[in-house]
């Protein structure tokens, strides 16, 4: 096999690509002919890999997945679990197709943005019904709000406690919210960055957009500049109001 494509220019440091340039030769023979493909995406894909913070997103494509074909892949990707966070999502290269049905909104955001280390692409041509999208943004975003009111209710609203809750919410809250551009025929940032994000879906669907800047200030580490409270009960009720915005569209004709 050659070697995969140069990680360094998407921000991933040196000991992260060795990792994966290792894993990946290790696959190969574990896997032999079994293997179909291995491809990146998520944050590094993205060329946001943050040490220490990010995952390292890999879809496993496999010709067979029984237990018994993963058996022999199970110790190399542990280690590189444990060297780099290695998460793998194992797929046949038929059960692509439905699983998008299934997670709409998450296949399209590995179409626009994955890194194919070997073998095929399965995500070319990748076509996601509409009807699919409109009913997983919506779902997703009902699902944000439930867990945020959750979350609040289990610290009592104690400041120290909020900020850490709003920083796992801002990502999935910014693919939501780039899929909902998308239903409603608005161009989505080409950097994909969650604050070009959170400007344009403020404005598209009238969301909180000091809130959301704020959102976006927080997943910089920087300090935002609204208080815990004021930031986290605003993002509660953006992700309430687009979530509402979902379910028209998907009542629309």
């Amino acid at each position: 096999m050659s070697g995969p494509p140069s990680l360094e220019g998407f921000g991933a440091p040196a000991q992260v690509v060795a990792a994966i340039d290792r894993l990946r030769e290790e696959l190969a023979g574990a896997a032999g002919a079994n293997l179909a493909g291995l491809i990146l995406y998520g944050g590094l894909a993205r060329g946001r890999y943050r040490p220490g913070r990010s995952d390292v997103n890999l879809v496993v494509l496999l010709h067979d997945a029984t237990a018994a074909s993963l058996a022999p892949l199970a110790p190399p990707l542990q280690a590189a679990w444990r060297a780099v966070r290695v998460q793998p999502m194992v797929l046949t290269p038929a059960e692509v197709r439905r699983a998008a049905d299934a997670f709409p909104t998450k296949f399209l955001d590995i179409k626009e943005h994955h890194i194919v280390l070997a073998g095929d692409d399965p995500f070319v041509g990748l076509e996601v019904a509409r009807a699919a999208v409109q009913v997983r943004v919506e779902q997703e975003l009902r699902n944000l709000a439930l867990r945020l009111r959750r979350r609040y209710l289990a610290t009592a609203g104690e400041p120290a406690e909020l900020m850490p809750i709003l920083l796992d919410a801002a990502r999935p809250l910014a693919l939501a919210l780039a899929a909902l551009l998308r239903l409603a025929g608005r161009a989505v940032p080409e950097e994909d960055r969650s604050a070009t994000i959170f400007r344009e879906a403020a404005e598209a669907f009238d969301l909180d957009g000091e809130a959301l800047a704020a959102l976006a200030a927080l997943r910089r580490d920087e300090t935002p500049a609204l208080g815990p409270g004021d930031l986290y009960g605003r993002v509660l009720e953006s992700a309430v109001r687009a979530a509402e915005v979902a379910g028209r569209m998907e009542e629309s004709p």
